[in-house]
């Protein structure tokens, strides 16, 4: 039998590789619907945000491929493994270790030729309907067909024929890097119990303490100088505690009564001699579980939270200034209909900051044109208008202000917290014939959504209003019935306004699309990596798993002889897959949980449903996982 004969043989031994064969399908089934979705031709002539769409997915598929590169040279170790004592048989049956070498060389590429011929024809089946969910997250309406793109083709073929190409290489030279009585011995593990380092246990939590300390007030305070040595104190923590403080944890459950109940002794021992050499594997699963987490976690958020985001910004279906007539005339022979028109006079006036006797204190931060005494623009409107917009938006009417008074609008809300403080009392200074006001009350009332920059606002009385020498300008908001589709409206909008439709009109409509389109093209791509990320950990944990289950028969066979029943021997099984897996997903957890309390002050959003939605989503794929390595592992040993 020549090497090809043999090495087809053994592909054909499918069965015993399925999961490997399985997890590579996957990775290059995602990366070439990636590169296929880019290039689709419905998607490039219904997507004006072409640029961002290219954009997100070249950078992704960069992601994936390197991760999907690490993965498949971790997975090969497993079956390398495994395969120790058949290469021994191999030289001892009188191959040559060339011949050995060509051997793997040639298994290796044709389980990668079989992954690549499987993964991009259910690609190519998969990525319409992938295009087709895209375009619904997007808020697109388009109509995908199966293509089959050439580019998205060679690109997949050239980046994961270098990867396998590099992994057959490796494989090949395991021959030579190891003697014939190695290769026989290679499932005999000598176990040695770790060394605790209490001192450095110690300090690996509380490396982890003062980085969850940080992501409170001194992030938000102080992000660029923070952020890093945030990030630093994570992972220097996270592997300092599963290479120290676990060995430590388990050593001290060793000293304790309970140690000597049942097979607890058994399973400390067994957990004893394999936490260090698992520790690296475990801190990095911790850290791109938090990652994929967090990461899943914020695009969920975002893009559960459209609506409230646009509506901060646009509060109104349209608010138009000038032309008000011809405006309304184009409005009414749309399809939109007008709920409520709501029409404000607004002086514009140029003002330094100052503080004031204020009896009122205010945490939110306002932005105007200028700082750092340079004037601010400010608004101020009329009581009279100020009562009828309150009315029209649903807002309790505050008192009347007297002389010298004025009520604030926070007409803009939002991301305040990275935004350069005004500190409280706050007032406006005198300037020219203006008078100085005293702040007696606050409420959200946007007057319009016209201003490029957010700004503050104020009601006065009407007298103090008129006294003011600036010219007032004329500002009408409209709420339609449907402000989330368009027929045209804004483009004749557009062109009745000209030059000045980016000053004297603003619509809903625009930003909610480009809201839409942006958020859920990101949320689509922190998904399916999220996905590949956590297939790969899963697979990672699961492989390394069965390599130590091929290595601990012998002690299940002792453990047998010495009256362990089955069920037992299962339990045993069950918690010690179940810490592998628990571990890293826990702190991960943990991980992800503190970063999600950032975002969550940064946007000022309730995220727990979102990210509830997340973490389910994650875990129910992990008890998968779980499950599969119990039985796999159960099968080997027993």
């Amino acid at each position: 039998m020549n090497l090809f004969k043999l090495a087809f043989r053994n592909l054909k031994n499918i069965r015993q590789n399925m999961m490997y064969l399985g997890a590579v399908t996957f990775a290059i089934l995602i990366y070439y619907t990636f590169l296929a979705i880019r290039s689709n031709e419905a998607m490039l002539q219904a997507n004006e945000l072409y640029g961002k769409l290219g954009t997100v997915f070249t950078g992704s598929s960069v992601i994936l491929a390197l991760f999907s590169a690490i993965f498949i040279w971790y997975s090969s170790d497993f079956f390398l493994r495994r395969r120790k004592q058949e290469i021994g048989l191999y030289a001892l049956l009188g191959l040559e270790r060339q011949q050995i070498a060509k051997l793997l060389f040639l298994e290796t590429m044709g389980y990668g030729l079989i992954g690549l011929l499987i993964g991009m024809l259910l690609g190519t089946v998969a990525s319409k309907y992938f295009v087709m969910l895209l375009a619904y997250v997007m808020g697109m309406s388009i109509e995908a067909d199966f293509s089959i793109n050439a580019g998205a083709i060679g690109q997949t073929v050239a980046v994961f024929l270098t990867i396998f190409l590099l992994i057959a290489i490796r494989s090949a030279r395991t021959i030579y890097r190891f003697t014939l009585i190695e290769l026989f011995k290679a499932k005999q593990q000598v176990e040695t119990v770790p060394k605790v380092h209490p001192v450095l246990a110690v300090v690996s939590v509380l490396l982890i303490a003062v980085g969850y300390y940080l992501t409170g007030k001194p992030l938000l305070e102080h992000f660029t100088i923070i952020a890093p040595v945030l990030m630093l104190c994570i992972i220097v923590g996270t592997f300092g505690t599963m290479s120290y403080f676990t060995i430590f944890l388990l050593r001290l459950l060793s000293r304790r009564l309970r140690h000597y109940q049942g097979t607890n002794m058994i399973l400390h021992g067994q957990l004893l001699s394999r936490i260090k050499s698992n520790a690296v594997m475990l801190s990095t699963i911790t850290v791109i579980t938090a990652v994929t987490l967090t990461t899943v976690g914020t695009a969920t958020s975002i893009y559960y939270y459209i609506d409230r985001t646009v509506e901060e910004q646009m509060p109104y279906s349209l608010s138009v200034t000038g032309k008000q007539a011809e405006a309304e005339k184009l409005i009414r022979s749309s399809n939109q209909k007008i709920e409520s028109r709501s029409m404000v006079n607004v002086k514009n006036v140029n003002h330094s900051f100052q503080e004031l006797p204020n009896p009122l204190s205010f945490t939110t931060s306002y932005e105007t044109f200028g700082f750092d005494g340079k004037p601010g623009q400010f608004s101020y409107i009329s009581y009279s208008d100020y009562e009828k917009l309150a009315k029209s938006n649903g807002k309790r009417v505050l008192p009347e202000p007297g002389a010298g008074e004025a009520i604030v609008l926070e007409t803009f809300k939002g991301n305040d917290l990275l935004k350069e403080p005004v500190q409280s009392p706050i007032g406006v200074s005198i300037k020219d014939t203006h008078s100085s006001f005293r702040i007696t009350g606050a409420t959200n009332l946007p007057i319009t959504q016209l201003y490029a920059k957010k700004r503050l606002a104020f009601a006065v009385s009407d007298d103090a209003f008129a006294m003011m020498p600036e010219k007032a300008a004329m500002l009408t908001n409209y709420q339609f019935s449907d402000e989330r589709t368009d027929d045209g409206l804004i483009k004749q909008l557009e062109q009745l306004y000209g030059k000045k439709a980016e000053t004297d009109m603003a619509a809903y409509y625009p930003v909610y699309a480009m809201t839409t389109a942006t958020t859920g093209l990101l949320a689509f791509a922190a998904g399916f990596l999220g996905l590949v990320f956590l297939l790969a950990t899963g697979s990672i944990i699961y492989f390394k798993m069965l390599a130590e289950a091929e290595e601990s028969k012998q002690r299940f066979a002792i453990i047998q002889k010495i009256g362990v029943d089955e069920q037992e021997q299962t339990g045993i099984i069950r918690r010690l897959v179940g810490f592998m897996f628990s571990l890293p997903y826990v702190l991960g957890l943990v991980h992800s949980l503190f970063a999600m309390q950032v975002l969550q002050k940064l946007l000022n959003y309730n995220l727990v449903l979102p990210m509830s939605l997340a973490i389910g989503c994650y875990t129910i794929v992990y008890l998968v996982y779980y499950v599969m390595t119990v039985r796999a592992y159960r099968r080997i040993v027993m």
